[in-house]
């Protein structure tokens, strides 16, 4: 159970905290007053999404903490797998920032919101004053009969599931084959296209460079001829105002050859100078056979744009380039040989997926099985509950529609079966759809029903209604009181109302209330004794508080007491 409520700058509560008791705890206010800011504060503890919006305005952080009185041997498995530490008194804390920043702690060590939820969804049922809306929606009411069918139904579940993985990988491998024959003949014929494309091209690596630079030569064979040709001439043949560069050195050596004898100096000069002359003879060479390969080549030229042209298709369709090409060609190859002896493996595969349809659909049969047998449990669980709140000519059922098929069936990994909530409120008419039979009290009523039946299998130690009276008023306002009193002798019950009547069946009463103080708002909680309880349980029946509301008001704590002493304290 919830010990205390302690919530720090969450919207306009700058700090407050509350002191539950073990039994039926209600809080009650004026319209705006803020009681939904502390629901909003419970449920950042039960580890959901948090907004920053939430942060009182001007601060930078907002904390949330709570202490639980729980049985740590229940919960050892889960402490120890998560390393924390078992103890019956259990603190719990959520801290927010305006950065975004997001600490959950368990004991004062930091935990995942995911093991925050894991472990707060077996202690608090938190039951928001919309939710039973989503009984009005028959696709929810599979997901209720379900958590009422215990650990049988998951096991089943849990075996459809590994079943249906198993289905989706053979059919996954089925498609991979080419999938039936047509599409595995389109396959084949696109994939060998592709193939005998790329290797009637014969490209190689690095081509296309080399064919951009062969074009540019061919483009300038001009220029690179006469420069060719002009250079050659410089270097051996010499023009006609003088010799050539090679001659002019030849005629250095044999100058400084003439004095060598002189200076040892000179003859080493001329030696270098002799060398010179080899290179400048073999540059020569070199030039002439650069001169006499260039050639313009009209035809070369047309060639070689055509190839290019070809290259810059490939890799519009394959890859940007030859390597990307060639390595889509090999995958594709690898891919043709793959289907070519495909069909084997596609007949294997039809034959396996078959065999696993089989013991699915099996399954899908056993857990309707599970579901029809507990849906007759649930019905009359339902229905005892409904009495005991006002509703004692009521019927309930859970219509399933017949399972498909097994050649029409939709494979779903959660069973195949299709049931909606069917309900009759008044003796002697017959059941209809939930949604467009019950009025909002009845819904309420029966979400309560729902809630008391649930907690008690999942051992729920605290349940919390924010604001569920909604369309109840008058006799069933009592009914409804006296039901949540007598499941708040068996378990913790927080209670946001503003109904007199569950007001009054109150084991503490909390009155919240908005006030204003040096030009901001404030929200705060008070625990109410003696006359302030009965004034607020006036206000609630009345509005105005007059000597009439009071009497009123002492009278409803008075059968209240004697409804409370029935069930035993």
């Amino acid at each position: 159970m919830i010990q205390s409520l302690t919530v720090k700058n969450i919207a306009l509560i700058d700090e407050l905290n509350i002191e539950f008791e073990a039994g039926l705890n209600v809080l009650s206010g004026e319209t705006g007053a803020g009681k939904s800011i502390v629901v909003d504060s419970m449920n950042l503890l039960l580890g959901e999404r948090a907004d920053r919006e939430l942060i009182r305005s001007g601060q930078e952080k907002a904390h949330v903490e709570a202490s639980f009185r729980i049985d740590s041997a229940v919960f050892g498995d889960f402490f120890a797998k998560n390393e924390l530490d078992a103890e019956d008194e259990m603190i719990v804390s959520r801290d927010l920032s305006i950065s975004g920043k997001n600490v959950c702690r368990i004991n004062g060590t930091v935990v995942s919101l995911t093991i925050l939820k894991t472990l707060m969804d077996r202690i608090v049922d938190l039951h928001g004053q919309h939710e039973h809306q989503s009984l009005l929606y028959a696709k929810n009411h599979l997901s209720f009969l379900d958590n009422y069918c215990g650990a049988e139904a998951e096991k089943a579940k849990e075996r459809i599931a590994q079943l249906y993985s198993q289905l989706k990988k053979a059919q996954e491998q089925l498609d991979e084959t080419g999938g039936d024959e047509k599409e595995r003949m389109r396959s084949i014929d696109l994939l060998s296209f592709q193939i005998q494309e790329i290797t009637e091209a014969q490209i190689f690596a690095g081509e296309e460079d080399i064919l951009r630079e062969e074009r540019e030569k061919l483009n300038n064979a001009q220029a690179i001829a006469q420069n060719l040709s002009a250079g050659y001439a410089e270097l051996y043949l010499g023009g006609e105002e003088g010799g050539s560069a090679l001659s002019l050195v030849q005629d250095t050596v044999r100058l400084l050859s003439q004095i060598s004898m002189y200076d040892e100096a000179y003859e080493k000069t001329g030696e270098r100078l002799q060398e010179s002359a080899f290179v400048l003879e073999e540059c020569a060479h070199d030039l002439r056979s650069f001169l006499e390969a260039v050639v313009f080549d009209e035809h070369r030229q047309a060639e070689i744009e055509e190839r290019i042209d070809l290259i810059a298709g490939l890799k519009r369709k394959y890859g940007n380039s030859e390597d990307e090409i060639l390595a889509f060609c090999a995958e594709a190859q690898q891919k043709l040989e793959k289907l070519q002896n495909a069909d084997a493996d596609a007949a294997r595969l039809a034959g396996e997926i078959e065999t696993i349809k089989g013991r699915l659909y099996k399954e899908y049969q056993a857990l309707s099985g599970l579901r029809k047998k507990a849906a007759e449990k649930l019905s009359g669980a339902v229905l005892k509950e409904l009495s005991d709140l006002g509703m004692p000519g009521a019927k309930f059922e859970a219509h399933f529609a017949p399972l498909p098929e097994p050649e029409k069936a939709i494979w779903r990994k959660d069973g195949i079966d299709e049931m909606e909530f069917y309900l009759s409120t008044n003796e002697g008419e017959p059941v209809k759809p939930l949604s467009k039979t019950a009025s909002g009290g009845e819904i309420s009523r029966v979400m309560l029903a729902f809630k008391n039946i649930s907690a008690g299998l999942e051992d729920i130690s605290t349940l919390i209604f924010d604001e569920i009276d909604t369309g109840i008023s008058g006799r069933m306002a009592l009914v409804v009181s006296e039901k949540m009193a007598s499941i708040s002798r068996s378990r913790q019950v927080i209670c946001v109302t503003h109904l007199p009547q569950i007001a009054a069946m109150a084991d503490a009463n909390f009155l919240i209330r908005k006030y204003s103080a040096e030009g901001t708002t404030h929200t705060a909680v008070t625990r109410l004794e003696g006359a302030d309880v009965t004034d607020e349980i006036a206000r609630l029946a009345g509005g105005i508080e007059t000597e009439n509301s009071r009497i009123y008001a002492g009278e409803l704590r008075q059968n209240a007491e004697k409804i409370k002493e029935a069930f035993g304290r």
